[in-house]
């Protein structure tokens, strides 16, 4: 059976870590916005273990951290500003 990932009938497994790791993300989203915007970062134990402008550069980052734990990766979106698409001053 092909299996494109996106219409899976399973769902995907989230640990307790990786729960936590949400919320402080949420949490402190303000505050990366302004220190990492458009950056992917790579989050173990609610701290951010890698960074770069790729995911799979700061995945191969992380797991060479990690060993064999878990790590939550994420993308932070910019904050509005007039380089931004779709918010040039007119």
């Amino acid at each position: 059976m092909e299996r494109d990932g996106l219409f899976d009938n399973e769902e995907e497994y989230e640990s307790e870590e990786d729960k936590r790791n949400d919320e402080w993300f949420k949490t402190n989203y303000i505050e990366l916005m302004e220190k990492h915007p458009r950056d992917w970062i790579a989050v173990i134990d609610q701290k951010i273990v890698a960074t770069g402008a790729t995911r799979i550069e700061v995945e191969d980052r992380a797991t060479a951290i990690a060993g064999e734990r878990d790590y939550s990766v994420y993308f932070v979106n910019p904050t509005a500003t007039v380089t931004d698409t779709g918010y040039a001053p007119r």
